[in-house]
């Protein structure tokens, strides 16, 4: 079993190590890509697909005796792009085709409800504390299957904020963004265009 951090964890750690400092500058030039592939710019937005056909169903903790056990994750990376430890990695994912009534993206992790039900799918992120692999998961409340088909051709659409750190600071936001409106955060960083990528699944 892949362990990996909840990001709402490493949120809170950021949020709370942030401070305003002053009135925020203009937006630099993007940065050049490394020799070793990796972007340099501070900020970036990534946008990809994943078909729910590619998750797969695996337990969510080890200990079965936990009430949610079982989850369908998917796990990959974003080629040519690494994710370090000092990095803040934002996700918000919008369901492409399978008909439900949200047409935006929702911050992750994010809790649908079916049919004003107590019953409800959850959709969550995380990174692999080993490869610094990015893992999505998806998980109905009672640990059976989720209520949508997991066999369809719908997808699932990522954004995937990646904000550069340095080697002495973790990257952070202000308490005052609302990180689950992707339109402040977008606006806050001044992000002017999104990049199609490739995510590897592993």
């Amino acid at each position: 079993m892949k362990q990996f951090i909840p990001i709402s964890l490493l949120l809170l750690t950021f949020l709370f190590s942030c401070t305003k400092e002053g009135p925020r500058g203009p937006q630099g030039f993007p940065g050049e890509d490394g020799k070793d592939g990796e972007n340099t710019s501070s900020t970036n937005l990534y946008y990809f697909d994943i078909p729910v056909k590619d998750f797969k169903k695996e337990k969510y903790y080890e200990d079965d005796s936990q009430y949610y056990n079982d989850a369908w994750l998917a796990y990959g990376y974003i080629e040519g792009i690494t994710i370090k430890e000092t990095d803040l990695v934002l996700a918000f994912m919008h369901q492409t085709t399978d008909g439900g009534p949200d047409n935006y993206f929702q911050a992750l992790p994010y809790t649908d409800y079916f049919d004003n039900s107590e019953d409800f799918n959850h959709y969550s992120y995380g990174i692999l504390d080993d490869s610094r692999d990015l893992v999505f998961s998806i998980r109905r409340n009672d640990g059976s299957d989720p209520f949508v088909d997991m066999n369809a051709s719908w997808e699932i659409q990522y954004n995937i904020y990646i904000i550069k750190g340095t080697e002495n600071r973790t990257a952070s936001l202000p308490q005052y963004i609302n990180l689950e409106n992707e339109n402040e955060v977008r606006e806050y960083l001044n992000i002017l265009k999104a990049e199609k990528v490739n995510f590897i699944l592993n």
